[in-house]
């Protein structure tokens, strides 16, 4: 039997979760004209590993997106870990501009919290951690190097805006949760047909967006997989809904101990 622990499982369950997207309540709520709320199973093969839930609203002044997640069945047993993201901010002329991103995790009997706010009077955002992350267990944040970042969330909005205009998913971006602070570039792999692998799951056209990470800092100092970067694949699939929308309908992250799919619930 596999050892899930050894395999690194729980460490990646969140980033898995976040893509997928990705439930705090400080800050402003906002006034839906848009909303929606999706809903996604993450596997490893034929293991269900977490349930995830996001939920997103917007008007043409501001945009709200939150998110929860939660391991299930033999991972819950062993790793029983929650986690909730939430985002707030602006829409601009220049598109999506981030205020507030909280997040929330617990594992056993702890929990980390982190809140990051973006001013426009101060080019580094403000960032509020309980507890502070630990230097001797991952790499530190430079000074200054989180200037002109954005959170996970709102690079994922501004990424759906860009295929709603009929562009390209190409983008290249720093990223920040207060946590974790690396360079993300968005690549674009076109369009395919999917088939839905299970009865609940998406079935039509979809175009996929390539995620290659650059870490800066905040990352774990031991990981097995540091020098095996060129061995993961990562891929958001975005499909258009019967409600017109485009969201992510699948997300792949394949690893040299198997592959790791979210799946969107359209049923």
């Amino acid at each position: 039997m596999i050892d899930l622990m050894s395999t690194g499982i729980p460490r990646r369950l969140a980033g898995i979760l976040s893509a997928a997207s990705v439930l705090m309540t400080a800050g402003v709520t906002v006034k839906a004209e848009q909303s929606m709320e999706l809903r996604y199973e993450v596997a490893w093969g034929n293991m269900t590993l977490a349930e995830a839930q996001v939920n997103y609203a917007l008007n043409d002044k501001s945009y709200e997106i939150k998110g929860s997640g939660e391991s299930l069945g033999t991972l819950a047993f062993l790793f029983p870990w929650k986690g909730s993201a939430r985002s707030v901010g602006l829409m601009t002329s220049e598109g999506y501009q981030v205020s507030r991103h909280d997040s929330e995790g617990s594992y056993k009997d702890k929990t980390r919290r982190t809140s990051v706010i973006w001013n426009s009077d101060n080019p580094l955002p403000k960032l509020e951690a309980e507890p502070q992350s630990d230097l001797s267990e991952v790499t530190p944040v430079p000074e200054g190097a989180t200037a002109g970042t954005a959170d996970p969330f709102t690079v994922l909005l501004s990424t759906l805006d860009r295929l709603e205009q009929g562009e390209r998913c190409d983008a290249e971006t720093r990223v920040w949760d207060g946590r974790r602070l690396y360079d993300l570039k968005i690549g674009h792999i076109g369009e395919t047909e999917l088939t839905g692998d299970r009865p609940w799951t998406y079935s039509g056209a979809a175009i996929g967006c390539s995620l290659t990470y650059t870490p800066i800092g905040g990352f774990r100092r031991e990981s097995e997989w540091k020098d095996r970067q060129d061995e993961i694949r990562r891929i958001i699939w975005v499909g258009r809904l019967p409600n017109e929308k485009l969201v992510p309908v699948r997300i792949e992250l394949t690893a040299p101990i198997g592959n790791f799919v979210g799946r969107l619930y359209t049923r």
